[in-house]
């Protein structure tokens, strides 16, 4: 079924973004350019995309690019979503553990939430292992209006440094020393 309220905030989104060359950050430029418009085919993908899958293959992809670049020691995987996002998780970061909220360790490199039913309550409980190399990855962050109003919230929260705006997701870091910045990004 087609979404109106969706489309108009893709369309805003479009309208608003700006590519790599309208950031002033040298961490967003390089994450951007390096990463995030990283269109080039790799073997993971098709390895991987054989099975069955609930996101879209572009958004797992882009999961995989973030959190190869990242490097993360511990992961927190939150929501009910599945489809290949373990897989790549764990091609992505080998030497990773990837941990439920309620099994993860003190302080978690790197958090995905996935098809929440509440994405700032996962939010909040992240938030007590979050440190300033941490990674936060919500995906589908307009797909529900309850989606967007958290994304809002989120990028409100005083711990909160940096945001990255992609529409499909949304990338939030903790970065001490660096001004609070929000970003909108074009895919």
């Amino acid at each position: 079924m087609f979404n109106l309220r969706y489309a108009a905030d893709y369309l805003l989104h479009r309208l608003k973004s700006k590519t790599r060359h309208g950031t002033h950050s040298p961490f967003v430029y390089r994450l951007v350019d390096k990463v995030i418009y990283d269109f080039y085919p790799k073997k993971v993908y098709a390895d991987i995309e054989n099975s069955n899958n609930n996101i879209d293959k572009k958004t797992e992809r882009l999961i995989y690019r973030l959190v190869a670049d990242w490097q993360p020691e511990n992961i927190i995987k939150l929501g009910r979503g599945e489809g290949n996002l373990s897989a790549y998780l764990h091609k992505a970061a080998p030497h990773a553990k990837v941990y439920n909220i309620e099994n993860s360790p003190g302080r978690v490199d790197c958090m995905v939430i996935n098809d929440s039913a509440d994405v700032y309550k996962d939010f909040e409980l992240c938030l007590p292992k979050a440190h300033e190399r941490t990674m936060l990855i919500v995906i589908d962050i307009y797909k529900h209006k309850a989606n967007k109003q958290a994304w809002t919230q989120i990028k409100a929260e005083p711990s909160v440094t940096v945001t990255i705006d992609l529409f499909f997701i949304g990338l939030v870091y903790f970065r001490k020393g660096q001004v609070k910045e929000d970003f909108l990004i074009k895919l």
